[in-house]
C-alpha cells in the first residue's frame, strides 16, 4: 500500500468522522446522508468499505430497507482512528490555537475518555493548563462545534492527586511541556 495515498474516499472519511462525534448514537443511511447533504444511495455505496475494514457496525433494519449505523467500538483499529480524529477537531476549530493565546507559555494537555478515544456523544472535553491561575473562559463557539461541553483544568503547578496526575500525564499535550 502507498502511504501518501488515501485508504477511503472523501464520503468514506466524512462518515466515519461523523459517527466519531455522534459515538453511542445508532443512525440510519438516511440521517447520515441528510448530515452530510448527500444523497443515501451514496451512503449505502460507501458502507460496505468501511465495514469491511471493522470500522463500523451495519446492521438491517428487518422492518425499513434502512442500515443502522455506528461506530465499532469494540475494534482497537477504530478507537485509535477515532482519537485521530479526535484531535483533528481541536486543531481544526482553532480550539487549540485559541487556548494557546489565551494561556501563553503554559503547559496545555488533553486528557480523560476525549483523549483515549472513549468519548460517546454525552462525554465532555477535559484539558488540563498548567502554569496559570483559574481564569474565565468563553469556549461555546467551541462546544458547538465540537458537540462537546469543555471543561478547562486549572493547575498552578502539579502538587496535586497522584492519580490525577497519572491521568493528566498520561493524556495528550497540546501545548508546551510538562515538567515532572
Amino acid at each position: 500500500m502507498d502511504t501518501y495515498k488515501q485508504k477511503f474516499t472523501r464520503l468514506q472519511n466524512e462518515i466515519f468522522a461523523l459517527l466519531c462525534v455522534r459515538t453511542g448514537t445508532v443512525l440510519n443511511q438516511r440521517e447520515i446522508a441528510k448530515l452530510l447533504h448527500v444523497s443515501p444511495t451514496a451512503v449505502a455505496k460507501a458502507l460496505p468499505v468501511i465495514e469491511k475494514d471493522g470500522l463500523l457496525k451495519v446492521r438491517k433494519d428487518k422492518k425499513m430497507n434502512l442500515a443502522k449505523v455506528e461506530l465499532n467500538r469494540e475494534n482497537p483499529r477504530a478507537i485509535a482512528f477515532k482519537r485521530v480524529e479526535n484531535l483533528r477537531n481541536l486543531y481544526e476549530t482553532g480550539l487549540v490555537e485559541f487556548i494557546e493565546e489565551r494561556f501563553p507559555g503554559c503547559a496545555v494537555m488533553l486528557f480523560g475518555s476525549y483523549s483515549k478515544g472513549e468519548d460517546t456523544q454525552k462525554s465532555d472535553i477535559d484539558i488540563a493548563v498548567i502554569g496559570s491561575k483559574t481564569k474565565a473562559v468563553d469556549l461555546t463557539k467551541y462546544e458547538t462545534l465540537l458537540e462537546r461541553k469543555i471543561y478547562l483544568h486549572f493547575y498552578e503547578n502539579l502538587n496535586i492527586n497522584k492519580n490525577l496526575k497519572t491521568n493528566i500525564i498520561n493524556g495528550i499535550p497540546l501545548s508546551g511541556m510538562v515538567e515532572l
